[in-house]
């Protein structure tokens, strides 16, 4: 399975994306049973709180190549139509929601740690947009999320540069919340997850609502131009030089 929850006995639901051997990308399947596992959590009375995490030492590599192809704009944007819900979920949940980075936050992988509310990083975590480097813009709300955190210039510059952010880095930024021993991020994000539960549902509700009044605009700008953007020639050319591990060669079409 690509996706796994486990809920214990003091109420903490952790979500694992669960395909190690791939450094658990993203691909369509992989979002609709994510979008599924935090409906579950979320009307489950015995969860009070989740943690979202991946196996085998890294969060995710992000956006599966070889679910990227060329498609019609309607099956584009029906898979965007899950992309927004699954990111509305996460940044607006409402219960206590933190994601535990290990290893790699790459793409789609680092959008998907920035679109929850509190992340614990790994000291040996990783962070990198990269989604220039395949001739696509952000998605998965980071022209939304990662702002918010750090600021635009900050977002911008690691947007277009795909500069890698080293743990320590990151928490300087914003980035992450919190610093973590290796391999200890689970068990400290649910020790914060837990102690969040103990407060009062309604201001915190409220609050991330607040912070998350830009994402539905960031969400419907990527629907409308990334289905384009993954059938151009760029895109395809950015696949396959990723695939063939050599540098790409745009051509702006």
């Amino acid at each position: 399975m690509s996706i796994e929850s486990e809920t214990n006995g003091d109420g903490l639901c952790v979500i694992t994306l669960n395909e190690p051997e791939r450094r658990n990308p993203l691909n369509h399947e992989t979002r609709l049973s994510l979008r599924s596992a935090l409906g579950e959590a979320a009307t489950n009375e015995a969860v009070r709180a989740v943690v979202l995490t991946g196996a085998g030492g890294h969060f995710s590599a992000g956006g599966d190549i070889r679910d990227q192809c060329k498609r019609s704009l309607g099956e584009h944007r029906e898979r965007f139509a899950v992309i927004s819900d699954m990111v509305s979920r996460l940044a607006r949940f409402p219960k206590p929601l933190v994601a535990a980075v290990e290893g790699w936050a790459a793409g789609g992988g680092f959008a998907l740690a920035m679109a929850c509310p509190m992340v614990v990083a790994s000291r040996e975590a990783r962070f990198v947009a990269s989604f220039t480097k395949i001739a696509l813009m952000p998605d998965m709300g980071l022209l939304s999320t990662l702002p918010s955190r750090i600021g635009p210039a900050r977002a911008r510059r690691l947007l277009l540069d795909n500069r890698v952010v080293e743990a320590t880095e990151a928490f300087d930024l914003g980035i992450a919340d919190l610093l973590a021993t290796p391999g200890s991020a689970v068990p400290l994000a649910g020790e914060m997850a837990l102690k969040e539960a103990d407060g009062a549902p309604l201001p915190r509700q409220f609050i991330l609502d607040w912070f998350a009044r830009d994402l539905a605009e960031a969400l419907e700008y990527e629907a409308t131009l990334q289905p384009t953007m993954l059938n151009s020639s760029d895109a395809a050319e950015g696949r396959a030089a990723f695939a063939q591990k050599r540098r790409p060669k745009f051509r702006g079409c």
